[in-house]
């Protein structure tokens, strides 16, 4: 019998965990998207003052502070109120607070010594889009005596804080550009890459300018928002005020962002290079998922209108951010020798030639719609066509004699150095412009002029028939487009126990306002005014024991 000797079988290696991988990937994305939706504020919009303690043209005794009730939030130390006596003088220079801790209401100390006439009161706020919201009223002291004036507020910009602020945040979205970039580059095209030194140090400086810019706009957001000049620009309330505005609060979003992003970015540095093309792919796709988490903090960032943002919108800002986060980092690492290799130069073409077509599609849809901008699309459309014809050159072999490799430096050089003033020259752009988007379908509006120059609401008085006395009400209208605005606040102690119903009427023609309960004593309703001229406006209030009141109030319809 023949004894027949077996050689030992190789050991192999247990297969990857793929699904284990998957998985971690997955919770690190929707970590990074979790942290953004949870974070990032709601746009709360324009605000409209709606009352006023002491009222528009009332006569009071002695009143110790000045009190504006808006319909929304609004951060105190973000606005400002003037105040002048009966003699012209300017008599409060502090910021204004939170009354007992009411979000929507401001209010300012009157001055100890008060002197009997009428005292002028104007505000300003910062609007959705960082324009001013102001309007004015007065109000009288025992009896009327003609102001001399009303104060006035300036509302143009320091140059140093404006150049702090936009600095700040173009630094930001450039870093973060070119952030996710060298990522994507690390983990799905050149793993060796991170290996190098250079690579390391790119990283750690890019993740730091995403964070020194976040900082640096968010410290500067007041002052720039306020329209403060520089040696007031480091008062901790205009810092408090930035964190409770919808922009400030949406910055320290992208910082909570960049926690779970960070996790992932020191793991993907730290981790041995990917092996295989399915784990190439893998990393790259766990890659642009927090990426695009992180750059979609620039959308939210921008001051905006109120409303829920528009998915289309967001996507469409996040993929024209990634399209050029991708080759600007890319390009950037080819400037490596250690990365130039065949296969290396064969994976960065597919990508390449994807970012081309959305940056193609990006600068036509942006020329199409008339971008304010007029260079911007014909760059991005520029940017796609050299992006395109460099990853056609590129797809050739870049292998081989030392002169071929040469000239493929050359190129890089080339393109990276377009890339780098496109990826600063968008990042100035969106710094400048915080009310568009990437997309920019269009200019940005105003805010209409109503809310812009506000009329102080209207004091209409009414009596109770009850030991109280006197009731009162405040009432805006916001004339817009072929519609009417109302605005009701019922004042006095039985506000709860109120219900309010309005109606117009020109002779013998009525016209409904139905109105909606928005809060205690504030009511709401718009409607439709079928023709210009003069009408009346007539409030019912029916209070809680059933007895009902009747106040008017004549309004000019253009």
């Amino acid at each position: 019998m023949t004894k027949v000797l077996e050689r030992p079988r190789a050991a192999t290696a247990p297969p990857p965990r793929v699904a284990g991988r998957l998985v971690a990937l997955l919770v690190l994305v929707a970590a990074c998207w979790g942290t953004l939706l949870a974070t990032t504020p709601a746009a709360t919009g324009d605000p409209v003052l709606v009352t006023t303690s002491p009222g528009s043209t009332e006569v009071v005794k002695s009143p110790d502070a000045v009190v504006l009730t808006f319909d929304r939030a609004v951060p105190a130390a973000l606005a400002t109120v003037r105040v002048l006596d009966p003699d012209g003088s300017q008599v409060v220079f502090e910021r204004p607070v939170h009354p007992d801790g009411r979000a929507d209401t401001i209010s300012v100390p009157m001055p100890a010594e008060r002197h009997e006439g009428t005292y002028a009161v104007a505000w300003t706020l910062p609007s959705s889009r960082l324009q001013p919201v102001s309007g004015s009223f007065t109000f009288d002291v025992s009896y009327p005596i003609r102001p001399d004036g009303v104060p006035e507020i300036e509302t143009t910009r320091d140059p140093v804080v404006a150049a702090v602020y936009l600095t700040a945040r173009t630094v930001a979205i450039a870093a973060m550009i070119v952030l996710a970039g060298v990522a994507f580059f690390v983990a799905a095209i050149g793993p060796v890459a991170a290996r190098t030194r250079v690579t390391r140090r790119l990283v750690k400086t890019t993740w730091w300018l995403v964070v020194a810019g976040t900082l640096g706009a968010l410290v500067s957001f007041g002052a720039y928002a306020a329209w403060v000049p520089v040696r007031d620009a480091f008062d901790a309330r205009l810092l408090s005020a930035a964190v409770e505005s919808d922009a400030g609060g949406a910055l320290l979003a992208r910082l909570y962002v960049l926690v779970p992003a960070t996790l992932g970015l020191a793991l993907l540095m730290k981790s041995p290079p990917a092996s295989t093309a399915g784990e190439r792919r893998l990393r790259g796709a766990g890659v642009l998922g927090c990426a695009t988490a992180a750059l979609a903090t620039w959308t939210f960032a921008d001051p905006r209108p109120p409303g829920a943002l528009s998915p289309l919108a967001l996507a469409v800002d996040v993929v024209l951010l990634t399209a050029l986060a991708l080759p600007a980092g890319g390009l950037l690492m080819f400037r490596l020798p250690a990365v130039r290799d065949r296969n290396t130069v064969s994976r960065f073409v597919r990508p390449l030639l994807g970012c081309a077509v959305l940056l193609a599609a990006a600068g036509t849809a942006q020329a199409w719609y008339g971008h304010r901008f007029g260079w911007l699309p014909a760059g991005a459309l520029a940017l796609a066509s050299v992006l395109g014809g460099f990853a056609w050159l590129s797809a050739r072999r870049v292998g081989g004699p030392v002169a071929r490799q040469r000239r493929f430096g050359r190129r890089v050089a080339g393109v990276a150095g377009l890339v780098s003033v496109v990826v600063v020259a968008t990042a100035a752009l969106l710094a400048l412009d915080p009310a568009g988007n990437a997309h920019a379908l269009g200019a940005p509006g105003e805010v209409p002029a109503a809310i812009r120059q506000q009329v102080a609401p209207t004091r209409l008085a009414y009596d109770t028939g009850t030991p109280d006395g006197q009731g009162s009400v405040d009432l805006v209208l916001i004339p817009g487009a072929a519609r009417l605005d109302a605005r009701v606040s019922v004042l006095g102690p039985h506000r709860e126990d109120t219900t309010v119903t309005a109606a117009l009427s020109q002779g013998n023609q009525t016209t409904a306002l139905p109105l909606d309960h928005a809060g205690t004593g504030y009511w709401t309703g718009q409607a439709t005014v079928p023709g210009s001229g003069r009408w009346e406006l007539a409030l019912t209030l029916r209070a809680g024991d059933g007895s009902t009141h009747t106040v008017k109030q004549p309004i000019d319809v253009r």
